[in-house]
């Protein structure tokens, strides 16, 4: 194959790109190994894929093209071009995603955890007599004894025929799922991208890194962020082996969770309702920070502190506690409800301004003149507005055959992809690393909304089986196809083919996740290896008990706070259109809300500050010229940071997180 592309190194529309495929297609089962093992089956971290810049696929995607380079210098016919090496990275993100804390590793714990630890005093095997339906879950006792003690295989065909069909429904279901998230990406790509001018500050590294020759890595200062963030990594890895070398407490970590943590020296009530507080110091997080809007880092860091503020308040005037682990009940200042209705502030205000836009769409949608153009995009208009509606019917089909009601399933889905649309745009708009979204999703609101006691058992059972892709929204597909088309558009590659290579990795990803879980499951043991780590099952069983045993009616509180979350982005929104240097950012007041802020608070005033000093005394300019050595401190951690549970999974051996909690 000719390596088809134009003066610049760019790939041009009409390359072909099987062999980033085929890349893909070896890298994401191999990656789902690795993901499983960092976040699950070692036992020690990290959590790659609780931050917006998988650090795993930064790893990944550093030596592929490393290789690539080397390829080219010797043969380059041979090598890739950027659109392939971009293929390559949207295949590994998507499955990132799937493997990730906050997808399958859920997932797989819901499908059997009731099942195996019923008794007489959860009632769990009563509860769930009618829902879900039997193609959801694997109950079959005999079937879940190896699962959950070990020393067995689920290579016999009875182990096989007991997860065969759950595996393939829910496999479907995925993959309709993440295909009506890529029709929606394609929708409104064009308008965030090219009309609304959005940054993605995300894919600025990524992009780096697929150029041909990786000509960054020429730049002297992204050495020396790399070899500083490395450098603090290889030491506390070596810390974690040998005890006699250093320790940089940058971090609380698993071993030491109380680090830096200012909480400890606040003990006096109400002022110790502010609750954890720990001082962080992620070189790759700051790169990350370094990268957002300046006036969004002010004030995520300034909201941060205004919600604490809140809980001290709530704790003074004896609402409650303060602040119990950022989820606790509803109760004032009703921190999760307010996130929720800034999300969908946040998602409302671009779809009403872009609604010409939109309307431009629904006439190339129906055939008539249009001044929109989708012959670039990664479908066109008409079929992505055909798979929306398709795979919306077919997801609210497939939810009432499990049980729902189709009143339930509508609502359901039309707020998943609306906070879907949310997560997206913070990302793209403003590239935060975090958008953790904690238990505020649809079966959470309709819950408070509607109150348990008006809706049915089979709903409430259904909720417990989606809660898996609603527990947080940290790892969202979402976010990655819509960065996947945009980094084609901007490198002239092939639109059409990330498409096809998101839903590749989709299917590919699901089954590999799938296939890699239950052998080593079978091998080890859920229980015996994992112990305690097997939480998830527990928690949302619990929480689906709770619901039946002490029914709840509609919570007008919560409603109301989820209104003034919604208006106080809106006005947030409308003060910043209207008064020029107006300081406080409307999508702030929703991210700053989140768990994830904790570990990151520090990390943005430090960005924050640097970046404030870079542009006042050196402009455009200076920033342009800074850029590479905060790359260079996201690589450094990505790198360093990554081999540690790669030495770890090879050798057998424990290993230091460097990022996670």
């Amino acid at each position: 194959m000719t390596d088809r592309t134009d003066k610049t190194g760019a790939a041009r529309p009409d390359s072909r790109l099987w062999r980033g495929f085929l890349v893909g297609l070896v890298l994401v089962p191999l990656n789902a190994l690795w993901m499983l093992y960092m976040e699950r089956f070692s036992g020690y971290g990290p959590l790659p894929s609780t931050i917006s810049l998988f650090f795993n696929v930064v790893f990944i995607l550093v030596f592929v093209a490393a290789t690539n380079a080397a390829v080219r210098r010797v043969r380059p016919g041979l090598a890739l071009n950027q659109g392939e090496l971009i293929v390559v990275y949207v295949m590994l993100c998507i499955g990132t995603s799937l493997a990730g804390l906050d997808g399958m590793q859920v997932l797989l714990q819901v499908m059997t955890h009731a099942f195996w630890f019923a008794n007489p005093q959860n009632r769990w095997d009563d509860l769930l007599a009618n829902a879900p339906p039997a193609w959801l879950v694997v109950s079959d006792k005999e079937v879940l004894y190896g699962y959950y003690n070990g020393s067995s295989t689920m290579y016999q065909w009875a182990v096989i025929r007991a997860w065969l069909i759950p595996c393939l429904w829910w496999t479907g279901f995925i993959t309709v799922l993440i295909f009506v998230m890529v029709c929606l990406s394609v929708i409104v790509r064009s308008q965030w991208a090219d009309r609304e001018r959005l940054s993605f500050p995300i894919i600025q590294l990524p992009m780096e890194l697929t150029k041909p020759g990786l000509p960054i890595f020429r730049n002297r200062l992204l050495w020396l962020g790399l070899i500083l963030a490395g450098g603090i990594d290889l030491i506390n890895g070596l810390n974690y082996l040998y005890p006699s070398v250093p320790y940089l407490s940058i971090a609380p970590t698993f071993k030491r969770w109380s680090a830096n943590n200012l909480m400890q020296y606040i003990t006096d009530k109400p002022w110790n309702g502010i609750g954890w507080l720990p001082i962080t110091f992620y070189p790759a997080v700051i790169g990350l920070c370094f990268l957002m809007p300046l006036d969004l880092l002010f004030s995520c860091w300034m909201f941060f502190f205004w919600w604490k503020a809140m809980f001290v308040l709530a704790a003074a005037i004896g609402v409650s506690q303060g602040w119990v682990g950022g989820m606790g009940e509803c109760v004032f200042p009703y921190a999760k409800e307010q996130m929720f209705g800034g999300y969908l502030g946040i998602v409302f205000g671009p779809l009403v301004l872009g609604r010409r836009y939109f309307r431009q769409v629904w006439l190339r949608i129906r055939g008539r003149p249009s001044e929109v153009d989708d012959a670039r995009e990664g479908l066109s208009f008409r079929a992505a507005a055909i798979g929306v509606g398709v795979g919306f019917l077919l997801l609210v089909a497939f939810s009432v055959h499990a049980g729902m009601s189709v009143g339930t399933a509508v609502a359901f889905f039309t707020i998943f992809y609306l906070l879907a649309l949310s997560v997206a745009r913070v990302r793209g708009e403003f590239g935060s690393p975090v958008h953790d979204f904690h238990h505020t999703g649809p079966d959470y609101t309709i819950s408070y909304v509607a109150g348990t006691i008006n809706l049915r058992e089979q709903d409430l059972a259904m909720f417990t089986q989606y809660w898996w892709f609603n527990r947080a929204y940290r790892g969202h597909p979402i976010a990655h196809s819509l960065e996947g088309l945009q980094l084609a558009a901007r490198t002239r590659s092939n639109s059409k083919a990330v498409v096809a290579a998101i839903m590749l990795a989709t299917v590919v990803g699901t089954l590999a996740v799938f296939w890699i879980w239950l052998h080593y499951a079978y091998d080890w043991g859920i229980a015996s290896k994992w112990g305690s780590r097997e939480t998830f099952g527990a928690q949302v069983y619990g929480r689906l008990q709770s619901w039946t045993d002490n029914p709840t009616e509609a919570n007008p509180v919560a409603l109301a706070a989820m209104g003034v979350g919604f208006a106080v982005t809106l006005l947030l929104g409308a003060a910043r259109a209207a008064f020029v240097g107006w300081p406080l950012h409307p999508v702030a007041y929703a991210l700053s809300a989140s768990w994830s802020i904790h570990l990151l608070w520090m990390p943005m005033i430090i960005a924050w500050l640097v970046k404030l000093l870079v542009l006042r005394y050196g402009g455009l300019r200076l920033y342009r010229q800074a850029l590479p050595f905060f790359y260079g401190l996201i690589l450094g951690e990505s790198i360093v940071g990554c081999a540690w549970p790669l030495i770890g999974l090879i050798f057998g051996v424990p290993n230091y997180s460097f990022w996670g909690l």
